[in-house]
């Protein structure tokens, strides 16, 4: 059946034109049988059909063609690349789509074309079929845009949550860090209401003072107590260092009755020890004070509020900490080593200095210090070390030591 492409397909995948087009035969559903011949001389072509007649044609330019059909003047002409070609006839210019089904003409829609399992059809018969054709493309096109447009709503519903949930999740530590960043503005304001010799005092006393300063802000002023002689005292701190501390302070309430001016003082502390002071030993300041509100389980608000100055202006950052089943803000707190159960305990008296780091907060200088301090009759001895108080010889009690 190949004699009438039965099963031969076009360039598009399609069966191809049923007809059957040899050198001298020619045979098809609308131009039925007929004979012919051709030949070509000097650029002209001849052709003979027994059903159309003698035709003579020639091609003046590229994709155009010129001819007599038994002397009726035709002009032919194809132009463009692509679906879409400009036509030209003896009637004028049209423009035309080659699609899947055939040809749609734009201008003349009646000399469109259309082939359907290899039956080729022109004029309305076409027109219709483009028609249809057209239509199932639009829904198609229309379905098509549907899915595409569906998939990106989802995705911009998708990207919105993830903006509001990351916005949920920010909003809290953001308003906070607003709310601290308007507090410490306030509190340099607030200073420039006080007395500028109490700061010259400051740039004038020793880091111990500035050390016992804080302590008794917090121990004193964090439980609204006035600073007095009998003022509780750090363990560590120098009696004299001590007094003049107190005494510092107590000009700093005689000249301040309202307002947060503790607060305000305390934040010039913290300034002036970190311009003194590492991190580190800032940071021990702070852990010092934290043990203690602590172990007295009776911290206040206003206490809760000069750990968080105190940490700003002295350029340190407080972080949540959750150790349970509640959770606390405080200040970062330097891992513990621990020693497994049934272990060597330290000798205080032979350990090296390498070795008496691994104790709970001692660090180079403090295991310097307790060698110093050989012989060690027992651990209230090491009360003697700066920075070394109830709580922390607690901690290094239960780590192991021998003495």
């Amino acid at each position: 059946m190949s004699f009438f492409n039965l099963g031969k397909r076009d360039a598009d995948g399609r069966q191809a034109r049923i007809e059957h087009r040899g050198r001298y035969l020619r045979a098809s559903r609308t131009g039925g049988v007929a004979l012919r011949a051709q030949t070509k001389a000097a650029g002209v072509n001849f052709t003979g059909n027994t059903a159309q007649g003698i035709r003579v044609s020639a091609t003046p330019v590229k994709d155009t063609q010129v001819a007599l059909q038994n002397g009726r003047f035709i002009l032919r002409g194809r132009y463009g690349r692509g679906p879409t070609k400009l036509n030209l006839s003896k009637t004028g210019l049209t423009a035309s789509t080659r699609n899947k089904l055939g040809t749609f003409n734009w201008i003349k829609p009646n000399r469109s074309s259309a082939k359907i399992a290899g039956v080729q059809v022109r004029g309305r018969n076409a027109v219709i079929l483009q028609s249809i054709y057209f239509g199932f493309a639009a829904i198609g096109m229309l379905l098509r845009a549907a899915v595409t447009g569906l998939r990106i709503l989802m995705q911009l519903l998708a990207w919105l949550a993830g903006v509001i949930q990351w916005a949920i999740r920010q909003t809290p530590p953001a308003l906070k860090s607003v709310k601290r960043t308007i507090r410490n503005k306030w509190l340099r304001r607030r200073q420039k209401r006080l007395d500028p010799s109490l700061f010259r005092a400051l740039g004038e006393a020793s880091n111990d003072e500035l050390k016992s300063m804080v302590w008794l802000i917090f121990t004193q002023w964090g439980l609204g107590k006035s600073v007095n002689q009998d003022a509780s005292k750090n363990d560590g701190d120098d009696p004299q260092e001590s007094q003049r501390s107190s005494t510092l302070l107590r000009a700093v309430e005689r000249d301040s009755t309202d307002g947060d001016w503790h607060l305000a003082f305390l934040a010039g502390i913290a300034h002036e020890i970190s311009t003194r002071l590492d991190s580190q030993n800032r940071a021990e300041i702070l852990l010092d004070i934290d043990e203690t509100l602590l172990a007295s389980e009776s911290r206040t608000v206003l206490q809760e509020r000069m750990l968080e100055v105190y940490a700003d202006f002295a350029g340190l950052r407080l972080q949540v900490d959750a150790p349970s089943d509640t959770i606390a803000e405080g200040p970062v707190r330097p891992e513990r080593s621990t020693t497994a159960v049934g272990a060597t305990p330290i000798d205080l008296n032979t350990a090296s200095v390498e070795e008496l780091q691994d104790l709970p907060h001692i660090g180079p200088e403090r295991a310097e210090d307790l060698v110093r301090l050989r012989p060690i009759q027992g651990l209230e001895d090491l009360r003697q070390i700066d920075g070394v108080g109830p709580a922390r010889l607690r901690e290094i009690d239960e780590y192991g030591v021998a003495t």
